[in-house]
């Protein structure tokens, strides 16, 4: 997956509150021969990919009754689901198998008064008390300047990356930063000092997919251009940090929606670049199929029909 260019907010506040209130050089290739990547603080080790299957990309998406039922295909190292994580949704624990991670959401270091919604250390402290080992989890900081982070924790991006990384290592879970993109495009010369602070980054690369204006798909190639500027940026600062994109499968605000040879034609576009994709919104046929290209006999079995023409769901940030 890795070569030597190469190097969750998620766009899913309504959706996540919904799901709430219902329940560069990056270092070495690592295809065959590569070795594990070790984490420093305690999180664990995220496998070589296997140069067997259709492609080395790890993939996630939101938890949902739609998406739960294609959970049992996530089998990597590098596969997750995620959700902003109460009481009432410990059961995810039991459904999601190892090596399979969970990624909990917070959008705040503590809970706000603006959002009934856990912040990291809420959320770690359920975790504590469920007895769940923090190897099964990804610790999801997902600071917006929305209600829900406070409007310091969005001034000082550094310094709050920075408080969440000692809370998750305390706990010992990897952390996942993943401010919005147009919050992003404001400050692009924090990528390479936030990168010293997480361990994994989400680019809420849905915004590079579609053209500013109509809203429809860009080439794949233009994608990628756009996705390697940014990793490049992080890798400046933490080579060794971990990459995920996050795609949506609608466009034009939603009226169109993508095939799966459409949505897998960005995906290979940035397979040598990223560690992982989160796929926003789609059915679970358009996720299984997905899935059933990652896990294929080889990479490129099976040609996506050109670039996408019509399609990305939710608004992109």
């Amino acid at each position: 997956m890795r070569h030597l260019d190469k190097p969750l907010a998620f766009v899913l506040l309504g959706l996540s509150a919904a799901v709430w209130a219902d329940n560069g050089q990056k270092g070495p290739s690592s295809g065959e021969g590569a070795p594990n990547r070790i984490d420093a603080s305690g999180g664990g080790t995220l496998a070589a990919p296997d140069r067997r299957t259709g492609s080395p990309l790890g993939i996630g998406f939101l938890w949902t009754l739609e998406s739960q039922a294609v959970v049992s295909k996530l089998e990597s190292e590098k596969d997750f689901v995620d959700l902003i994580l109460g009481e009432g949704k410990l059961d995810v624990f039991e459904k999601v198998k190892p090596p399979v991670r969970v990624a909990c959401i917070a959008r705040s270091l503590e809970k706000a008064d603006a959002r009934p919604f856990p912040g990291v250390r809420e959320t770690i402290n359920t975790l504590r008390r469920a007895g769940v080992a923090p190897e099964r989890v990804i610790i999801a900081y997902n600071p917006e300047r929305q209600p829900g982070t406070p409007t310091q924790e969005m001034d000082d991006l550094v310094g709050s990356a920075r408080r969440a990384r000692e809370i998750a290592r305390a706990y010992g879970a990897l952390l996942l930063v993943g401010p919005g993109l147009r919050e992003m495009e404001q400050r692009e010369d924090l990528y390479p000092e936030l990168a010293k602070h997480c361990d994994i980054w989400l680019i809420q690369s849905q915004r590079l997919q579609l053209d500013p204006i109509t809203r429809r798909p860009i080439e794949p190639a233009d994608y990628r251009a756009k996705v390697k500027r940014i990793v490049d940026r992080l890798c400046a600062g933490n080579p060794d940090i971990r990459i995920f994109v996050q795609v949506v499968t609608t466009s034009e605000r939603g009226r169109s929606e993508m095939t799966a040879e459409q949505v897998v034609a960005y995906l290979r576009a940035v397979e040598d670049l990223v560690d992982t994709v989160r796929i926003y919104g789609g059915s679970r046929q358009l996720l299984s199929r997905i899935i059933e290209w990652r896990d294929g006999p080889a990479a490129g079995a099976s040609q996506p029909a050109g670039a996408p023409s019509e399609g990305v769901s939710s608004e992109p940030r």
